[in-house]
């Protein structure tokens, strides 16, 4: 799940090869990349990658693929370096059911089933007829 939402391989190259997949975003390097390369290839997903490095190796065109870590929301949600990624979908996960056992009101329902049945009913006390002497 990480390698999915968290990590983004990143492919540099001098050379572009003559057909590039649906789904990669081509870039020209800054000297970030150390200045040995020209192009970063970002592919969406490992499909996508498999096909790239594929056209790459039958062109006969070197290059290196480097992880980088994506920017945005689910970098900062599952990235905590002190907490295995693993540990946090789990808390996420247990956290979002409680939530919603509470929002469907599901203990106030169990309560009033438990409680329903044990209220004692008082019976009224029975009246009884006196009969008054008549006069």
């Amino acid at each position: 799940m990480k390698r999915k939402f968290v990590q983004q391989t990143q492919v540099y190259c001098n050379t572009l090869p003559y057909s590039i997949p649906n789904g990669v975003i081509v870039d020209e390097t800054t000297e970030e990349s150390g200045g040995r390369y020209l192009y970063r290839l970002t592919p969406e997903n490992d499909t996508i990658l498999n096909e790239l490095t594929a056209h790459l190796e039958v062109a006969n065109i070197t290059y290196t693929a480097r992880v980088k870590e994506k920017q945005g929301t689910p970098n900062r949600l599952f990235n905590n370096p002190n907490q295995s990624f693993t540990m946090q979908i789990a808390w996420i996960i247990f956290i979002i059911v409680i939530i919603s056992i509470f929002a469907a009101r599901i203990p106030q329902k169990i309560w009033t089933d438990l409680t329903e049945g044990t209220e004692m009913k008082i019976a009224p006390t029975p009246k009884i007829l006196v009969k008054k002497p008549q006069p």
